[in-house]
């Protein structure tokens, strides 16, 4: 009975962690999109309305983590698919620096989607694309810096992890490649958009990142 209970219990947690996903998904696209667009207002073409969602499921992951970070007790344990509290404390460290890599790099990429749509509605937007595209580049550098950093700290398991990552994220990059590219010369597909390539990228990690953890059993209600 008491497993049962847990299980139960568990299930519960996740399709609540499912629903406010959802919906803070659903309220942060909207809420996002009608802000970047200001009082002029302008139509988002759609690879730049795919690469503005890629860039606010990072930025809402970081704010999940951060906030479950900062206050494990009270929300962390139950936003997050952790065991309990104790478990959040242990790896307070490694979560705030996925935290706060998540949450900028993610502002990065809605910075440089909306930049190139508001530039390609020929409209004022909050910074250059070009201006864009080298803050996502800094960015980057820095994440992979904090990468670097909390890979020293990680154990065997997580070291394996990320090597698991690294492998599906670059098949995966791979596969779509060659389909899309293939698809594209022989004229069976339009060929992909600048800004889908980004998309393509930080997607396949994003997807990597969950399928990975799945993978191992990471993913199951706790």
């Amino acid at each position: 009975m008491t497993t049962q209970a847990s299980k139960a219990a568990g299930w519960r947690k996740m399709a609540m962690q499912a629903a406010i996903g959802a919906a803070a998904g659903a309220g942060g696209m909207f809420a996002g999109l009608q802000l970047v667009e200001g009082q002029g207002g302008f139509d988002w073409t759609g690879s730049s309305i795919i690469l503005f969602g890629i860039g606010l499921v990072y930025a809402l992951m970081g704010v999940f983590v951060g906030i479950g970070t900062v206050a494990p007790r009270l929300f962390g344990q139950r936003l997050l698919n952790v065991a309990d509290a104790e478990e959040i404390v242990e790896e307070r460290a490694n979560m705030a620096g996925s935290a706060v890599g998540c949450l900028i790099l993610g502002a990065a990429v809605m910075l440089l989607a909306h930049a190139a749509a508001a530039d390609a509605a020929g409209v004022a937007a909050l910074v250059t694309p070009a201006l864009a595209f080298c803050i996502l580049l800094t960015v980057l550098v820095g994440f992979t810096a904090i990468s670097v950093w909390m890979w020293r700290g990680f154990d065997e398991l997580w070291r394996q992890l990320m090597v698991e990552i690294s492998a599906i994220t670059g098949n995966l990059l791979l596969l779509i490649a060659i389909i899309w590219g293939g698809a594209a010369a022989v004229g069976l597909a339009a060929g992909p958009h600048p800004l889908d390539l980004v998309s393509v990228a930080f997607g396949s990690l994003l997807f990597a990142c969950f399928a990975g953890a799945g993978w191992r059993g990471m993913m199951a209600p706790r």
